[in-house]
């Protein structure tokens, strides 16, 4: 099973041990799933992080993401892709979820990919918060 990352689950997840995003990389091994991203969301996760939080959460950040498997998304043609159903900005990761071939795409972010416009598309993927994706998954 493939899972793509958004940027978000991945700064969560460094940022606090506590929550469904950081259990998700705990569970990986126990349910055999790859966990996949792109640059540009680890590029943007590693942003936020290094400008707001704290060394040991950095610390975290670079551990974490040892096991992603990274893609290149083509921003253009993703924006071009997407452009009907979701803001530019994430249309990337709409795009890297399925160029990677994945099975799911976990965000927290609820505006902008549990929209009217993106419930009515047919992805080849579930999109899923992180708890929600554990409740399926237990």
């Amino acid at each position: 099973m493939k899972l793509f990352l958004d940027a978000n689950i991945i700064y969560s997840a460094a940022k606090s041990k506590l929550g469904a995003s950081y259990l998700i990389f705990q569970l990986r091994g126990r349910f055999n799933f790859q966990l996949i991203s792109s640059r540009l969301a680890l590029v943007e996760a590693e942003r936020n992080i290094t400008e707001k939080k704290s060394s040991e959460t950095v610390e975290s950040f670079y551990k974490l993401i040892e096991v992603i498997k990274i893609i290149s998304v083509d921003s253009k043609q993703a924006k071009h892709y997407y452009k009907r159903v979701i803001e530019e900005k994430d249309a990337p990761i709409l795009y890297g979820a399925k160029q990677s071939k994945a099975d799911y795409l976990i965000t927290l972010d609820r505006k902008h990919f549990f929209t009217n416009e993106i419930k009515k598309e047919r992805f080849p993927f579930k999109i899923l918060i992180p708890g929600d994706f554990i409740n399926n998954l237990m």
